[in-house]
């Protein structure tokens, strides 16, 4: 497990905003510097690759356990609705009801709702019961989130390196401000129903890369909470921060390169 560098009495929000006084400036040259950094690397491993060789997502780059058993998804898909509607500012005392209304109306993830469906009472009561538990901690550690600082859920990242040759993927849970000023802004929020891992912090490092290819922009902190114990940790995004997620990147495609 990696150590929480905020305790469970913080407000996550506000450790991740800071003073805006103490935002750095925006070092809108550094994306490209990160890019050439991947496309020399990746040439180096793979020459020059067709289109769509290699794509890896965030659990490619991270490591960890492969696939995850339905009811442990289903788990974390329903702690996801929960999250909208915290966002949402929506109060409910049915946290299991609720999330599984959102879920079954979001047109999405009809697996899952299908496992949900075919759950018996037992199993139904057993969930309700680690789903009610996660959306307390999820509460506790997750104040309300003004609006001023344009919160945006399930935010997809694809970024495509080398012509196109790999394709670079990822899902950002909330992402705090905008970017375009002049001091970096955006916060970037990955929650999990697991404990905090190792894996977790590299896959932070992964989500502030792709915000950066992407946008042009480094973002200002990038966080991952876990709601099955409320531990959190937050990392303020700079260029040592970046170049680990440019290493992890290249190590994840010399892993699946058959050469």
């Amino acid at each position: 497990m990696i150590p929480s560098s905020v305790t469970a009495s913080d407000d996550l929000v506000g450790a991740l905003r800071g003073s805006a006084a103490l935002r750095p400036v925006v070092d809108r040259g550094l994306a490209g510097g990160l890019r050439a950094w991947l496309d020399d690397g990746i040439f180096e491993l793979l020459g020059v690759p067709e289109a769509g060789t290699v794509r890896l997502s965030t659990r490619d780059v991270a490591g960890g356990a492969s696939s995850a058993g339905p009811t442990a998804m289903l788990r974390g898909a329903l702690v996801a609705q929960l999250l909208r509607l915290h966002v949402a500012g929506v109060v409910t005392e049915d946290p299991f009801g609720a999330a599984s209304l959102a879920l079954a109306s979001s047109g999405r993830d009809d697996d899952l709702v299908a496992v949900l469906d075919e759950l018996d009472d037992d199993a139904r009561a057993r969930l309700a019961a680690e789903v009610a538990s996660h959306a307390a901690v999820l509460s506790d550690r997750l104040p309300a989130v003004p609006s001023r600082w344009s919160p945006r859920l399930g935010v997809r990242q694809q970024v495509r390196l080398a012509g196109g040759g790999v394709v670079l993927r990822g899902l950002v849970d909330l992402s705090l401000g905008e970017p375009g000023g002049a001091t970096a802004c955006v916060c970037l929020v990955d929650v999990t129903t697991s404990l905090l891992e190792e894996r977790h912090e590299l896959g932070l490092t992964h989500l502030a890369l792709l915000e950066t290819l992407r946008t042009g922009e480094p973002p200002l902190r990038v966080a991952a909470l876990s709601t099955a114990d409320g531990a959190s940790h937050v990392r303020d995004v700079d260029a040592p921060l970046l170049a680990d997620g440019v290493s992890a990147v290249l190590r994840a495609i010399a892993a699946r390169d058959p050469r």
